[in-house]
């Protein structure tokens, strides 16, 4: 005990900047701690979806799109999945050209209420089944909430 006591008077100093910086760090530490415990339990999409009960769009709706896509001629088949914000469209043609498929995704959009465009993006996939040759498939489309214009990938017909 007298050594830790000489210790303490000849670098009283020293001994007070040491027990300073143990308490900051150890403060430092607990609020690191507390961020990322924090940062465990949360939505996947923060708040990115609040309202989305408002204009939320059922399977139902989902299948009867997918099926009036279907009736198109050119058209083998077409899904559709929502994954937060975002709607997919997957539409797989027999035949066609890239403009063809542009009209197409036109006229989906009007297959959704003004609330469900001012609400979720869009995203059209197009492809062509069994045809290697023609080199423009698949196309890309899509459509933000905040534009009333599909953005289409670079090709030429």
């Amino acid at each position: 005990m007298a050594k830790l006591k000489g210790f303490y008077q000849n670098n009283r100093v020293f001994v007070i900047l040491m027990g300073i910086a143990i308490i900051c760090l150890m403060m430092i530490l607990i609020v690191i701690g507390f961020y990322l415990m924090n940062q465990r339990g949360g939505n996947l999409y923060g708040n990115r979806l609040i309202g989305i009960e408002d204009v939320e769009i059922s399977d139902n709706r989902l299948r009867e799109l997918e099926g009036s896509i279907e009736e198109e001629e050119i058209v083998q088949r077409a899904s559709s999945r929502i994954m937060g914000r975002i709607i997919y469209i997957n539409v797989f043609l027999n035949d066609g050209r890239a403009s063809d498929a542009q009209e197409m995704a036109i006229g989906i959009l009007d297959f959704f209420d003004e609330d469900e465009i001012a609400f979720y993006d869009i995203s059209f996939i197009f492809d062509r089944i069994g045809d290697e040759e023609y080199t423009v498939f698949p196309i890309m489309g899509y459509k933000s909430r905040t534009n009333r214009l599909i953005s289409w990938t670079h090709f030429e017909e």
